[in-house]
Formats: structure tokens, sequence, C-alpha cells
């Protein structure tokens, strides 16, 4: 009885220590993708800020890696004519294969021209 109980205790031990193990391969995973999340995100904003097109536009984008596929990039803002969002999608495509990422970009830029032609 007495090696019973101590061989269920023995597991329940090692099932502990595995689950613990497990939680912490977790949370080291998921702040090497925040770090990498950051580091691509401030990456991609770099060409916005710095393009001539762009200027006076306010653009932000929100950078999103998902466990399993390619990085998620969400493009908010307003920017004045058509032209500037087509070339701050085009600075965000172009910068990620640069960097050797490949990206879905989510285009959520309002066009400031088309909001006041249906106001």
């Amino acid at each position: 009885m007495n090696t019973s109980l101590l061989a269920v205790g023995f597991g329940s031990l090692a099932v502990v220590g595995g689950l613990i193990v497990l939680g912490v391969r977790y949370l080291e995973a998921r702040s090497r993708r925040d770090d990498e999340e950051a580091r691509l995100q401030q990456s991609l904003a770099e060409p916005l800020n710095r393009d001539p097109a762009l200027a006076g536009s306010s653009i932000l984008a929100v950078v999103s890696l998902p466990l399993v596929g390619i990085a998620r990039v969400g493009l908010t803002g307003c920017v004045p004519t058509r032209e500037v969002r087509d070339a701050a999608l085009v600075a965000v495509e172009r910068e990620a294969r640069r960097l050797g990422h490949r990206v879905r970009v989510v285009d959520h830029i309002e066009v400031a021209q088309a909001a006041r032609r249906t106001a």
C-alpha cells in the first residue's frame, strides 16, 4: 500500500513538473514573439516616417504574429489621397520583404478625400 501511494506521489510530482516546464516554455515563446512583434513594428514604421510621399500623413502600423502562419500588419490612420494610401501599403510591403518577413497587410487607412465626398 505504501509503495502504491509513493508511486502515485512521484507520478503526480512528475506531471506537475512537466506542466511547469510546458508553462515556462510557452511564456518564453510568447515573450520572444512579443519582442519580435515590437522589432518588426518599429522597422515597418520607419519607412512610413521617412517616405516624402507620406509626409503629413498619420499612419500607424500594428504587427501581430500568430503562433502559426504569417505576420499580420494592420495599417490605420488618415491620408489625404488614395495615392498616399497606396504608397503606404507599398512602403510597408517593400520593407517587410527587405527584412525577410512574409506579411499580410490589413488596410484600415481612411482617405480624407473619399470621406469628404460622401459627406
